[in-house]
């Protein structure tokens, strides 16, 4: 955060009580574009904006384009330079780091006129750090849900076959294995067929959220957000577990699962539509899989099954001596309440600050909340803050989750990869790097898991193709900008 902002972030916010619309009178007339999904209620929206507009002492004229109309012209429209006063929902990160000139810096019109997104920063500092760039100028205004979960996956098991077989719910890893041969080798679905239970799936490995490497917790990793491309931090140090021991186990104990038959053979192709599919059941509707990797059990199974699979906890390692004596599961709460360029003002709005007190409004808790209510919050600015979320939060299933994620550290083991920021030069080695260290992991992990390469002679050699591909490079800067945005 600026020091100027830091400075005075709490004079502002003392005085955010004052009516915004009492700082001129006489309205304005502004232009904006708002770009949606196909199947927003326009209705809902343009009521909802027009609201917040009369409020701000503002008149808008409105453009409205879906997603597909505006992604058919948004190149030319930015290469003109010919834009509205306002774009909602329109632009990324890529169309401002490359046209910078077209768009208003916003931080100290912020401070200066936006007391609801002043108190947003304050409350929840991620928000703040998403919108800013490595300069720390923001161009974009985020959003803040607040209601989404803490995390994205949850691990589920059937507790019908639980049930019929008179098994207890896993608890180690160890009784997985015990539960999952138990699934192969009975008829639990009851459908005559001793062959078609699949007692484990999953879909894909890095970057999916339905893969095995959400077991990795069961050896003390700790993921956060996903744990995109295998990075973590651990007692304040940036990682990757693609090289880590604990990696090395948990490829040990997935190759045991598929080699003895308890995952299905389709799992490492990574094609989500078929995986979805088999959760389904089969074609009369029987329950084909025992346990699976899902973010809701009607999702995931659907309508006829959900209510046979409940959410497996998280699994400790008791046979293992890499483990922890506790065991985690990814802690996604900001990459899933956190969104980045809802909003945006161009370099040439002749009134940006009536501009700004407009976008305040939306993170107001009056506007913040009907906008949640009416299912807009994709596509405008919001802020809801976490005592209001709780009223609004339905999630009973990821309860078995909680006292996992209550454990995280949020200062040594906190991982925010999208609030962290890079420059030009780093970003440009960043991809590169990536790329190269992503085509070893992604051709080893399922030879390792398969058979086809052993994990105990070749592991050596894996690692060192590995960091040979740059990864310690990765590493370090990644670790830079991991220490400036925790202000080190």
């Amino acid at each position: 955060m600026k020091p100027i902002l830091s400075f005075f972030l709490a004079f502002v916010l003392l005085f955010s009580a004052i009516s915004f619309g009492s700082a001129e009178e006489q309205k304005v007339s502004l232009t904006a574009l708002m770009v949606m999904p196909e199947e927003t209620d326009r209705e809902a929206l343009t009521a909802l904006a027009d609201e917040a507009a009369r409020e701000a002492g503002v008149q808008i004229t409105w453009e409205q384009k879906t997603e597909q109309e505006w992604s058919g012209e948004k190149e030319k429209r930015l290469a003109s330079g010919q834009l509205p006063d306002l774009l909602f929902n329109a632009v990324t990160d890529t169309d401002i780091k490359a046209r910078p000139e077209l768009f208003a810096e916003l931080s100290m019109i912020a401070f200066r006129h936006a007391p609801a997104m002043q108190e947003m920063f304050s409350d929840e500092p991620d928000t703040l750090a998403l919108a800013s760039n490595a300069n720390e100028d923001m161009y974009s205004a985020p959003a803040f849900l607040g209601v989404k979960p803490a995390c994205e996956t949850m691990m589920y098991i059937n507790r019908a076959w639980l049930e019929k077989l008179n098994l207890s719910m896993p608890r180690t890893l160890s009784d997985l294995k015990h539960v999952l041969k138990a699934f192969r080798e009975n008829d639990c679905n009851g459908n005559g067929d001793l062959s078609d239970e699949i007692p484990m799936d999953y879909c894909g490995w890095f970057g999916s959220p339905y893969s095995l490497i959400n077991l990795i917790g069961s050896w003390g990793v700790q993921l956060t957000n996903g744990g995109a491309d295998g990075f973590f931090a651990e007692n304040g140090e940036v990682k990757n577990y693609a090289v880590d021991e604990r990696y090395r186990a948990l490829l040990l104990y997935a190759n045991e699962l598929y080699t003895e038959g308890l995952v299905s053979k389709k799992a490492t192709r990574g094609e989500e539509t078929d995986y979805i599919a088999r959760s389904h059941g089969d074609k009369r509707g029987y329950a084909i899989v025992g346990v699976a990797m899902g973010t809701s059990a009607e999702s995931q199974f659907g309508e006829k099954l959900k209510d046979q699979y409940v959410p497996l906890p998280p699994l400790d390692n008791s046979d293992d001596m890499l483990t922890t004596s506790e065991a985690r599961w990814s802690f996604d709460y900001s990459s899933l309440n956190i969104r980045g360029n809802c909003a945006a003002v161009s370099a040439g709005c002749a009134a940006p600050e009536a501009a700004m007190r407009f976008l305040d409004a939306f993170y107001r808790s009056k506007y913040s909340e009907k906008t949640l209510k009416s299912d807009l919050a994709n596509v405008l600015p919001v802020y809801i803050r976490r005592a209001d979320a709780e009223a609004l939060r339905v999630d009973d299933e990821r309860q078995a989750y909680a006292e996992a994620l209550a454990n995280v550290d949020m200062v040594t083991e906190y991982y925010p990869q999208e609030c962290m920021n890079y420059t030009a030069r780093e970003e440009a080695a960043l991809e590169t790097l990536l790329e190269n260290v992503n085509k070893v992991t992604h051709q080893w992990w399922p030879r390792f898991l398969t058979g086809k390469a052993d994990i105990v002679t070749e592991w050596d050699a894996y690692v060192r193709q590995v960091n040979e591909a740059g990864l310690p490079d990765l590493l370090a800067i990644r670790q830079h900008a991991f220490e400036v945005y925790q202000g080190k």
